[in-house]
C-alpha cells in the first residue's frame, strides 16, 4: 500500500496518508473522463487531502483524455511540432496569431481556449501553416516568413516513411483499379496520411473503430464521387466491416514513428506522434476528412459507432468474411455523411 507524508488541514497535523485509486467519471469543459484518479486519505479523519502531486497528477490525466477526445494536441506533440520546423515559441505563436505565454502555457500543459485549439489541430497540417506565413504572421519579418515557408516545405517533402516501403512490399494488396477496390488503385503514402489524420482527430481511435472510420470514409467518397478514397477492399466481420488484411497493413503503418498503438483498458488505441501532410489532398477531400472524423465523433463509444456499422446494408447483404460490394455505398445510411 502506498502511502505520502503530508498535512491534513482536518486534523491538523502531519500524517501518513494512504494514496487510494478511485475510478470516477469528471466533468471537463463538458467532456466525461473516466479514469483512476489518486487521493491522499488521511489515516484518522479519512479526508481527501488535496496533496499538489496526487493534484497535479490528476489534472494531467483529466487534461490528457480531454485533449484526445477532442482532438487536440498534447503538450509534448506541441513541442514536437514546433521543433520539426525549427520554430521557436515566438516565431510559433506569430504564426498561429497568438501570445507567446499562450503556447508556453499550451506546451506546460494548460487546456487551450476552443479557439486556440482549433488552430493547433491545423496547426498539424503543412497546408494551413503555408497559408498562415504566406497571409499573415504580421509579427514576423519578411526574412523571418521566408525561412519558415522553407522550413515548412523542407519537411513536407523530405520526410521518409519506412511503413510506406514495408506497405509496399505487401503481395496480398491489390494494386490496381478495380471495382472491389472502389475504383481506386491503393496508394501507400496516401493511406498513411489517412491513418495518422485519422488517429490525431478521432477521440479513442481504438484499432476497432479505426476499421469502421476508414469503411466510411472510403464507401462514403464511392457514394458521391464514384471512386474510393483508399483503395482498400473491405470484407464483412461478426464485428462489422473491416479493410481486407487489416492486420497486415496495421503492421506495416504502425511503426513506432508516426503511429503507435497505446494499452487502453481491453484494447489498443491508435496514436499519431506527428500531423498528419494533406498536401497531396484536394481541399474536397480534406474537407471529408474532417467530415468522417465528426462523424466518429458525434459517437459515445466504440459500441455505438459499431451498432450503426451493423445497420448498414453493406455490411447485412455480405455473406460473413465475404468482400463487400461498393455498389452497396448507394444505401449508406451514416447520418452526416
Amino acid at each position: 500500500m502506498n502511502t505520502i507524508t503530508t498535512f491534513c488541514t482536518e486534523c491538523e497535523r502531519q500524517v501518513e496518508a494512504t494514496i487510494e485509486a478511485v475510478r470516477e467519471t469528471i466533468d471537463v469543459r463538458g467532456c466525461a473522463v473516466t479514469d483512476d484518479f489518486e487521493y491522499a486519505v488521511c489515516p484518522y479523519c479519512e479526508n481527501r487531502i488535496p496533496e499538489p502531486v496526487l493534484v497535479d497528477r490528476n489534472f494531467a490525466k483529466m487534461y490528457g483524455a480531454y485533449r484526445e477526445a477532442r482532438g487536440i494536441p498534447q503538450p509534448d506533440e506541441i513541442v514536437a511540432l514546433r521543433r520539426r520546423y525549427g520554430f521557436s515559441q515566438r516565431v510559433f505563436a506569430a504564426v498561429l496569431g497568438v501570445g507567446v505565454a499562450s503556447v508556453q502555457r499550451y506546451e506546460g500543459g494548460a487546456l487551450p481556449s476552443e479557439s486556440h485549439a482549433e488552430l493547433l489541430r491545423r496547426a498539424r497540417d503543412p497546408r494551413f501553416l503555408r497559408e498562415r506565413l504566406r497571409d499573415g504572421a504580421l509579427r514576423l519579418s519578411a526574412q523571418e516568413r521566408e525561412r519558415a515557408l522553407r522550413a515548412v516545405d523542407q519537411q513536407a517533402t523530405s520526410r521518409m516513411d519506412y511503413a510506406v516501403v514495408r506497405l509496399d512490399l505487401l503481395d496480398c494488396l491489390p494494386r490496381g483499379v478495380a471495382p472491389e477496390t472502389g475504383m481506386r488503385a491503393l496508394d501507400a503514402d496516401r493511406l498513411r496520411e489517412v491513418v495518422v489524420y485519422f488517429a490525431a482527430h478521432v477521440g479513442n481511435l481504438f484499432v476497432t473503430k479505426l476499421n469502421k472510420v476508414l469503411f466510411y470514409l472510403d464507401f462514403s467518397a464511392y457514394r458521391d464521387e464514384g471512386v474510393g478514397f483508399t483503395g482498400l477492399r473491405y470484407a464483412r466481420a461478426d464485428y462489422g466491416p473491416v479493410p481486407d488484411q487489416y492486420d497486415l497493413v496495421m503492421a506495416a503503418l504502425v511503426d513506432g514513428k508516426a503511429l503507435t498503438y497505446r494499452e487502453q483498458g481491453d484494447g489498443r488505441v491508435v496514436v499519431a506522434h506527428r500531423g498528419a501532410d494533406l498536401s497531396a489532398f484536394s481541399p474536397q477531400e480534406a474537407s471529408r476528412l474532417d467530415a468522417v472524423a465528426a462523424f466518429a465523433n458525434g459517437f459515445s463509444s466504440c459500441a455505438e459507432l459499431s451498432a450503426c456499422a451493423h445497420e448498414e446494408e453493406a455490411w447485412r447483404k455480405t455473406p460473413s468474411g465475404a468482400l463487400i460490394d461498393y455498389g452497396l455505398a448507394r444505401d449508406l445510411r451514416a447520418p452526416g455523411l
